[in-house]
């Protein structure tokens, strides 16, 4: 009884901090007497801890409430260390909220406490975290930016010299049919470094109407070469067209890294279902699922039976960097470039998980009532492409690209002169003149070099080979751009129109 009348003399000691603070948003008060045990807290300290009731806490030893008991010392020293105190206290639930702030003493004799005041401090660290992901994004953009132009030159040249042979090898199929695969599968790179530069927002999205069930089936071999023979791998599409306004590449490669994912939580034997079908979300509906609208959507769908994801992880599993595969790898980025997906096609991205049941992620993307676009190319014979007689002028700095487009144009009937210096590109044209210059864009400066070309020639035309994320820059200085690789039909029908243009 003597214990309780001398909280409760304590408590009221401290009244005049109470009624200041009880009505604070930000500071969180916590009041402890000089024996350890916690004699009063405000509204704000009960909602970080998520308790309802003060007294719930009154009596009880802050050591309890401490993730680390030995932070109390911390509590202790600083009254009179006068120094910010950062504590870690455990929520209901277990959770633990990070406090920053000061402690000072309160009233004398047998009523002082120590009166803790606070801030939540996880803002501080959200912060942090936002401008380190920031940084690891933008290292992300300059690296892939770097890479990419040397990469699409191996794809150029890779990609024309598979057109030449194949045209060689028309008459064989079998060979012809292989020769087109490794050109597909070369494409199919060049789609991905779009994919990493859109991501890294150094590239605008490109979209056009594609059918996912389509996507999917033709995705089948793929994934059950990838997911291996201990997984069992199930579709269920819906019949019929539906058709959404999407990347195609970056549709597949959304599907492949959720399939990945989903091998990556099973253990052992298991099974990965994939499932696309026609969904109509009313008004209330799409808020609650953070759509931007209502109406008709397309849901996909990749289940698994794994191992599932812990509550406490779900909320990060989306954030860049952040991995739940440990020491088995993992970058981090997957699923953020799934969610990165579905928000620049005007979807959402959600995920259900129990543990020891199993993962579903599920898209949901607008229908789209256009006509999908045909993404395969077909490999159009020689004889049908547009050819012609005129001199072309190609400067490119690296040997292999500069072969390449040496060899198409002289197949398609040109007159080829090639340099890898700007200056024997300028001479060339005054001593020799030429009907168009094709610049390969690299280090060197383009609108530099189209300058000094249309003031030795005017009215020259002059088209840039660039990556698609040049593009615009070369139309600006008024150039005919064409991106990189490029198809011997991409080069034909470029060159062809830009000599025919007025």
């Amino acid at each position: 009884m003597r214990q309780q009348r001398g909280q409760a003399e304590v408590a009221a000691s401290a009244d005049f901090e109470l009624e200041i603070l009880e009505t604070s948003l930000v500071v969180a008060a916590l009041l402890v007497g000089l024996d350890g045990k916690v004699v009063a807290s405000n509204g704000r300290m009960r909602g970080l801890l998520g308790v309802a009731d003060a007294r719930e806490l009154i009596g009880r030893p802050l050591a309890d409430v401490l993730v680390d008991p030995a932070d109390w010392s911390l509590w202790q020293q600083a009254q009179t260390a006068g120094q910010p105190v950062a504590l870690r206290l455990r929520a209901r639930g277990g959770a633990a909220v990070l406090l920053r702030g000061d402690v000072r003493a309160v009233g004398g004799g047998t009523r002082r406490v120590l009166c803790g005041l606070f801030v939540d401090g996880s803002d501080d660290e959200k912060l942090r975290s936002a401008v380190q992901q920031s940084a690891r994004m933008e290292a992300l953009g300059s690296l892939t930016a770097g890479i990419a132009h040397d990469f699409n030159n191996l794809l150029t040249v890779l990609v024309g010299n598979l057109y030449l042979v194949a045209e060689d090898l028309r008459a064989q199929p079998k060979i012809f049919a292989r020769l087109k695969a490794a050109r597909d599968a070369a494409k199919r790179g060049a789609d991905l470094i779009k994919q990493l530069l859109t991501f890294a927002r150094r590239e605008e999205l490109t979209v056009d109407s594609v059918e996912p069930c389509k996507v999917v089936a033709e995705l089948v071999p793929l994934l059950r070469r990838a997911l291996g023979s201990r997984i069992t791998l199930e579709t269920e599409l819906e019949s019929g067209a539906i058709a959404i306004r999407a990347s195609q590449a970056q549709l597949e490669s959304v599907i492949v890294n959720l399939a990945v994912n989903a091998r990556d939580a099973i253990e052992t034997k298991g099974r990965v279902q994939i499932k696309v079908r026609r969904v109509h979300i009313a008004a209330a509906e799409a808020v609650q699922r953070r759509l931007p609208k209502a109406g008709h959507h397309v849901s996909l769908s990749v289940c698994d039976d794994g191992c599932g994801i812990p509550s406490d992880v779900l909320a990060r599993v989306f954030d860049p960097f952040f991995s739940t595969k440990g020491e088995r790898g993992g970058t981090g980025l997957g699923l953020s470039m799934v969610r990165w997906f579905a928000e620049q096609s005007h979807g959402a991205v959600e995920l259900a998980s129990t543990v020891g049941k199993g993962t579903t992620v599920t898209l949901l993307l607008p229908l789209s009532q256009e006509q999908p676009v045909e993404a395969h190319e077909m490999t159009m014979p020689l004889s049908t492409l547009p050819t012609g007689s005129e001199r072309v002028v190609v400067l490119a700095a690296d040997e292999a690209v500069r072969s390449t487009i040496r060899q198409i144009l002289e197949v398609l009937g040109y007159t080829v002169a090639f340099t890898a210096d700007a200056d024997e590109a300028v001479a060339s044209l005054r001593a020799e003149g030429a009907d168009l210059l094709l610049i390969d864009a690299g280090a060197r400066d383009e609108a530099e070099l189209f300058g000094r070309a249309r003031a030795v020639r005017p009215g020259l035309k002059v088209i840039v080979t660039a990556d698609s994320s040049g593009l615009d820059r070369v139309r600006a200085i008024g150039a005919t751009a064409l991106p990189k690789p490029f198809s011997l039909a991409d080069l034909a029908g470029c060159v062809r129109r830009t000599l025919d243009a007025a």
